[in-house]
């Protein structure tokens, strides 16, 4: 998988409410980009996708997104239940979305 078709993937469905994350790695992009954004810290204990998605949403539970993207965001990876899979590629969009400098671009 080309790790920047998941970028794109999450950058356009950041834009709908009715949109969801359909894979674990559009879900590690989304998870790196919304502790980016939110300014939370980046749990640095966690065992699968899915554990890092429920320690990123409960650090997220008393944050107001800035805008409706952050929020379709933080919607979807609530909706979003993942799999075992943290491949080296889940690894590296986790990455890319820490280090996003222009998500919506």
């Amino acid at each position: 998988m080309v790790p920047i078709l998941a970028k794109q993937a999450i950058n356009i469905k950041s834009k709908h409410s009715t949109n969801i994350i359909l894979g674990n790695y559009e879900c590690g992009y989304a998870l790196g980009l919304i502790v980016n954004l939110s300014g939370i810290l980046f749990p640095a204990d966690y065992n699968s996708v899915e554990d890092l998605r429920v320690k990123v949403l409960t650090l997220l539970e008393d944050y107001t997104p800035k805008d409706e993207r952050e929020e379709n965001l933080i919607h979807m990876l609530k909706e979003y239940k993942a799999d075992d899979n943290l491949d080296s590629q889940v690894g590296e969009l986790i990455n890319m979305g820490l280090g996003e400098k222009k998500p919506w671009v």
